[in-house]
């Protein structure tokens, strides 16, 4: 099991959103200018029942100028085999007719054996082009709301935090695809895990793989940041990533502060 594969597999949010006609495209509450969650939290990442790697997330803004950062580490057995670690970010920037502008994203994957890899991605909205600078090198043009990977899974916490209930995102992958993902809000439940017990917002994958299910729920009193994520493969092993400690309490940041 390869380490984007562990860590990955479950906090991709979805594993990669996009935003075709409709959606929550044009809602700027969702787009989170008037108002974006900074934020700081750890999450442990279990296959089947086992502790698989350890995730940190943060979101920090300065004006209206953003980082989401992920930083993976595998722990317990996992560690073990493969020591693996993956570093990613996105930058990105509150623009003011409602939407996330991304300007770069860097996803870097280490372990052992022949198992790194890196992916850089460079977004111009003036020429309407995204550039790769990593293990590949390319160049596409991009039309509309279309991001990077880690955009994409904050963008659907914006969404939820807006009060949609059914959403779809674009994304471009590290070898320059597109693809479309759709995600609707299903219920409310109560959870109790170490960090507590929370009311959330239930959200599952809609469409995709009839092989995999992929469920979310985020936290309102957490300003929605996710609280419990679990994917299961049909016949196959299980993934649940869940909140195990909040770093910074979220608190709302606005372009203009």
């Amino acid at each position: 099991m390869g380490m984007r594969v562990v860590v990955m597999g479950v906090l991709t949010l979805a594993l990669a959103l996009s935003p075709a006609a409709g959606g929550v495209a044009d809602e700027p509450e969702a787009s989170g200018v008037s108002g974006i969650p900074e934020f700081s939290a750890d999450y442990e990442l279990r296959r089947n029942n086992t502790r698989a790697a350890r995730l940190t997330r943060t979101l920090s803004c300065d004006g209206a100028a953003c980082e989401f950062r992920s930083e993976g580490r595998t722990v317990g057995i996992a560690d073990l085999l493969l020591r693996g670690r993956i570093d990613e970010f996105t930058r990105f920037r509150l623009d003011g007719s409602g939407g996330l502008q991304p300007r770069d994203y860097s996803y870097r994957q280490r372990a052992r054996g022949d198992n790194d890899e890196y992916v850089r991605l460079f977004f111009n909205p003036v020429s309407g082009r995204v550039t790769s600078r990593g293990d590949e090198e390319w160049e596409s043009r991009i039309d509309g709301e279309v991001m990077d990977e880690l955009l994409s899974q904050l963008r659907l916490m914006l969404a939820v935090r807006a009060g949609d209930t059914e959403m779809e995102f674009s994304v471009v992958e590290g070898d320059g695809e597109e693809d479309v993902y759709r995600f609707e809000v299903v219920g409310e439940e109560t959870l109790e895990i170490d960090a507590g017990t929370f009311e959330t917002v239930k959200v599952q994958r809609v469409g995709g793989s009839e092989r995999r299910t992929t469920e979310m729920w985020f936290a309102p009193e957490l300003e929605y940041i996710p609280l419990v994520v679990k994917q299961k493969r049909r016949g196959g092993d299980s993934y649940t990533a869940t909140l195990t400690e909040i770093r910074e309490q979220p608190r709302i940041h606005r372009p203009d502060q």
